[in-house]
């Protein structure tokens, strides 16, 4: 069985682990963080390495989960060796960038969310690798991707992901304001987000908006509400705010490189 180890334990080593814990994956956890890899140790049984080092020695995919400008100096001078996976989760952070330093390891691209978790996160990875497709696969679902350019854009759902929770903040607020229990109006919310997105992934042949059409009624009460959206530019604004994120990521990225090679503009 693949032993994975979690350098760098925040918020998304964390669930992380407590996702992979959750389908009996061997985990072994850098220390710092105590109270937290203490947490988990207690509660799923994982194991504390003494260091980095230790975590890279005893494990054959290593997740690399601290802050991004953090990555390549905290990979260097490891011991990695030939067939081992090193996976970068950090935004904006190119292979360039730390591949060298995890040599001659697979240096390894991946976005997972925090619905990692409860086992639901959608991971984009590059490049395609079957060792890392069937630990991603425990957490969710796997979606390698051949090339970064498209591995770039698709890193950028996992901020798409995120915001999502300000829209069904949103629409759940909405619902309390109007009289329903507030955890009636979130449990209403989500499961309607969730009914769209099944529909969405078995009629993947589609596009959602043929889905949206297929539903309107003429003057009805989903024609009303969609023309407040499309004249207050609120559905552009989704792309405008990805546009965002994604100039950013760029931008973290660029950084990294010009902290790694200080002599290049």
């Amino acid at each position: 069985m693949t032993t994975v180890g979690v350098i760098g334990v925040g918020y998304l080593g964390e669930c992380l682990a407590e996702g992979l814990a959750a389908s009996q994956t061997p985990l072994v956890l850098s220390p710092r963080n105590a109270e937290r890899v203490n947490s988990l140790a207690d509660r799923f049984g994982c194991e504390i390495a003494a260091s980095n080092y230790d975590v890279v020695e005893r494990s054959d995919l290593v997740f690399l989960a601290t802050r991004p400008t953090d990555i390549a100096a905290t990979a260097a001078g490891l011991p990695w060796r030939d067939g081992q996976r090193a996976i970068s989760i950090a935004a904006g952070i190119g292979l360039e960038s730390f591949a060298a330093a995890v040599s001659p390891a697979l240096a390894i691209r991946a976005m997972p969310i925090a619905s990692c978790r409860i086992c639901e996160s959608p991971t984009a990875f590059c490049p395609d690798d079957s060792m890392t497709a069937s630990i991603l696969e425990k957490i969710g679902s796997a979606h390698p991707f051949p090339d970064e350019a498209q591995f770039k854009t698709a890193s950028i759902f996992g901020a798409f992901y995120a915001l999502s929770y300000a829209f069904l903040d949103e629409v759940s607020g909405w619902a309390e304001t109007n009289g329903l229990e507030p955890v009636a109006g979130r449990q209403l919310s989500a499961r309607m987000v969730q009914a769209a997105a099944a529909a969405v992934l078995d009629r993947s042949d589609r596009a959602p908006g043929e889905l949206l059409n297929d539903l309107m009624t003429p003057g009805g009460i989903t024609e009303k509400g969609l023309k407040v959206l499309e004249d207050s530019r609120a559905l552009k604004r989704w792309s405008e705010a990805l546009d965002a994120s994604a100039a950013h990521s760029l931008a973290i990225e660029t950084a990294a490189n010009q902290s790694k090679n200080p002599g290049e503009k």
